[in-house]
């Protein structure tokens, strides 16, 4: 009770002396204030990110409490939010022989040249800073250290001061997903799954750690155990919409449809009309063939989202499939704005023009789809069909001339065998099957899906059962 009373007296203060600082400024009187007050004044400006007048507050304690230089640190932040770097530093400097806490000192710098975009000044602050530093103070500082790493494209020592930071703080999760969100960025997944399973060993309910497993799982398409670690996270937080969306999106990619659509009903439930949720029911629906109900749940996503590009091709998708193709090509064209360079979009409008014998367009946006996702197997596989449609040849040609870029794409070598074998060209596709063949097994086999009759083939099939 007391402490409520002393909570409500400070604010009454407080709202009293920004009245007094307030009038001051107009012309008025300040009276006396003490420094506590003072600091007090210039904390609610700095929350305000008012810096104009935190700067004059800080100005007006330092001229009445020379003594005390936090007062002239102050100055220099405001003056680091007014955007005036050179004069803050200046100020800096001098504050280097005060008697003033070393770690606000530090982490001023190295704020100040954060905002100046020199994250190796910051990087080279900060880590200064961290001897001094106060546990409540230790996470925002490997946040700060962290990030001036990232911005410099160090992610190595982005990840080595998150995991020095767990180390320290081994129940602070927002460290943990800053973790997870570096490892996404350098792609290493599998380091990331180990890492979260042995902190779940030692910390079994850390919701965030099962979230951002299942993110990684993810990541690297195992979605029986994405679904496992998202699953266990919803032990812990049952109404953490963001593990529900991503358990339905999980359902999604396993096939599981009835499912997914439980876990994004849930979605809506907790956070009202989610587009996102929206679309992806419809997406759900759409591959249960239940078309009316994707296309209603696709529209209210647009009625929430109109310039969801997801939404629009899914409408396109769905009256293709009911044999509305050419009234689709509106909503395609609608998502292909919306997309920015998305090849998947591309794709879908490639193959749409394909089924209305538009082969002038069909190629562009065949082309477009590959000039923006070189190693898209699908769309090199349907792009080298509807080449072959006219002469295998063509095909060939295709492949030859943009070996250099194609190369990456892992269907490649299949295609080129493919093509070489509908020629006739059996020597030559003999060789490179061989090659194939120790490149990736399955990926060989398919080729007897495409040529049935190489299951006859002696030479064909003693290679691939050597």
């Amino acid at each position: 009770m007391f402490e409520d009373d002393d909570e409500s007296f400070g604010d009454q203060q407080l709202n009293g002396d920004i009245q007094h600082f307030e009038a001051h400024l107009t012309g008025s009187e300040l009276g006396f204030i003490d420094s506590d007050r003072m600091e007090a004044i210039i904390d609610h400006y700095f929350a305000l990110n008012d810096f104009k007048k935190a700067k004059r507050a800080a100005q007006i304690a330092d001229i009445n409490f020379s003594y005390n230089p936090v007062f002239r640190l102050r100055i220099a932040q405001a003056l680091c939010g007014e955007k005036d770097y050179k004069s803050s530093l200046e100020l800096l400097g001098k504050l280097r022989n005060e008697a003033i806490s070393s770690f606000e000192l530090w982490v001023t710098f190295g704020s100040v040249y954060t905002q100046m975009n020199h994250p190796k000044s910051a990087v080279k602050y900060f880590l200064r800073a961290l001897p001094f530093a106060e546990d409540d103070d230790l996470e925002d500082l490997y946040h700060d250290i962290s990030h001036a790493y990232q911005k410099m494209e160090d992610f190595e020592n982005s990840l080595a001061i998150l995991e020095k930071g767990i180390q320290a703080l081994p129940h602070c999760e927002s460290l943990l997903y800053e973790l997870g969100f570096t490892y996404d960025r350098m792609g290493d997944h599998e380091k990331a799954v180990n890492t979260y399973l042995k902190y779940i060993e030692e910390n079994p309910y850390a919701s965030m750690a099962w979230y951002n497993l299942g993110n990684s799982y993810s990541k690297l398409e195992n979605y029986a155990k994405a679904i496992w670690a998202y699953d266990y996270c919803l032990l812990i937080i049952q109404d953490f919409a963001p593990a529900h969306f991503n358990l339905g999106n999980a359902y999604l990619s396993s096939g599981k449809h009835h499912r997914a659509i439980e876990s994004f009903q849930k979605v809506l439930e907790l956070e009202g009309d989610d587009p996102m949720a929206l679309c992806y029911l419809g997406e759900a629906h759409e591959q249960l063939q239940e078309y009316e109900i994707a296309l209603n749940y696709y529209r209210l996503s647009l009625e929430i989202h109109p310039t969801l590009y997801e939404a629009w091709l899914g409408l396109g998708i769905v009256m293709d499939l009911q044999g509305q193709t050419k009234e689709a090509l509106t909503h395609l064209h609608k998502a292909r704005d919306y997309a920015e360079g998305n090849a998947s979009v591309s794709l879908v409008l490639a193959n749409a023009y394909h089924k209305l014998l538009d082969r002038t367009l069909a190629e562009i946006y065949y082309k477009e789809s590959l000039d923006l996702d070189p190693g898209d197997p699908e769309a090199l596989t349907d792009y080298m069909n509807f080449l072959m449609e006219e002469s295998p040849l063509f095909a060939l040609a295709y492949l030859e001339e943009n070996q250099e870029t194609l190369e990456v794409n892992d269907y490649f070598l299949l295609l080129l065998t493919h093509v070489l074998v509908q020629l006739a060209r059996n020597d030559d596709a003999l060789f490179l099957f061989a090659a194939l063949k120790e490149q990736d097994f399955a990926l060989a086999e398919k080729l007897f899906e495409w040529n049935p009759k190489l299951r006859k083939h002696k030479d064909f099939v003693s290679l691939m059962n050597d």
